[in-house]
């Protein structure tokens, strides 16, 4: 995507969106498959339909306008406010590109509520340049009782090797490979195969996108024991007494 493709309209959107701090936030739970517990939830930017026709659109467009990183940062921003209305002892999972992560103002952010329970997944659009300048960040993350989560794995750039340069806390299985898992064998064979090298590197392994009953027992069969997905919740206002309308 390059400038040419950010429309007049988009980047109206955008100036106004970041002028207004228009984001808001749905959250999605992550339980444990075994007994629907809760242990933490998943902060998903939401904008004006008039802006914006979903999330995805909004920080491509961004990205492509020079303003990802303030967009993301804007997004993590909001959703932390919201802190105080988690339930007892669940953890706010945020999304962070590693561009947004390599900016220190972000790392601030985050540093200066470590201590409330959180983790980053850590998203990739793009290949890693430079590990080594990540690999720091995520160790002062880390450091300071931040999770570290490598999302969408099975996917895109999310391969083995970028597991194994993270060393997260988290692995999230992309929806790719959730998606009809009780009648895939291939499917079937590198989830099982995943299961043991979580459990092997003592990461918490999480299976996205669980849209059905089916997916749900075959992943519980296979040794998942965490998971999200509209079967299980659809993304949507905290239980609390306070609640923040939704944009």
């Amino acid at each position: 995507m390059t400038m040419a493709h950010v429309t007049t309209p988009q980047l109206g959107a955008l100036h106004e969106v970041l002028r207004t701090e228009a984001v808001g936030t749905a959250f999605q739970p992550i339980v444990q498959l075994d007994n629907g517990m809760v242990r933490g939830y998943e902060a998903l930017a939401r904008f004006e339909r008039d802006h914006f026709a979903n999330p995805a659109e909004a920080f491509a467009a961004a990205t492509t306008a020079g303003f990802g990183v303030e967009l993301e940062q804007l997004a993590i921003r909001r959703a932390l406010l919201r802190l105080n209305d988690l339930p007892a002892g669940a953890w706010l999972s945020l999304n962070a590109s590693v561009e947004a992560l390599l900016a220190p103002a972000t790392v601030a952010m985050l540093l200066a509520h470590a201590h409330r329970g959180l983790a980053v997944e850590v998203t990739e659009h793009v290949p890693v340049r430079d590990y080594g300048a990540l690999g720091e960040v995520l160790d002062r993350l880390r450091a300071a009782g931040i999770l570290i989560a490598v999302d969408d794995a099975g996917a895109g750039f999310a391969s083995l090797s970028h597991i194994l340069q993270l060393r997260p806390d988290i692995i999230k299985l992309d929806i790719g490979l959730t998606r009809d898992i009780d009648t895939d064998p291939v499917r079937i064979a590198l989830t099982r195969a995943l299961v043991t090298f979580a459990d092997s590197v003592g990461a918490l392994l999480i299976a996205e996108g669980i849209e059905t009953y089916a997916e749900h027992e075959q992943l519980r069969s296979l040794g998942v024991r965490h998971g999200q997905g509209y079967y299980i919740a659809k993304p949507g206002a905290l239980p609390s007494h306070h609640i923040e309308p939704l944009l």
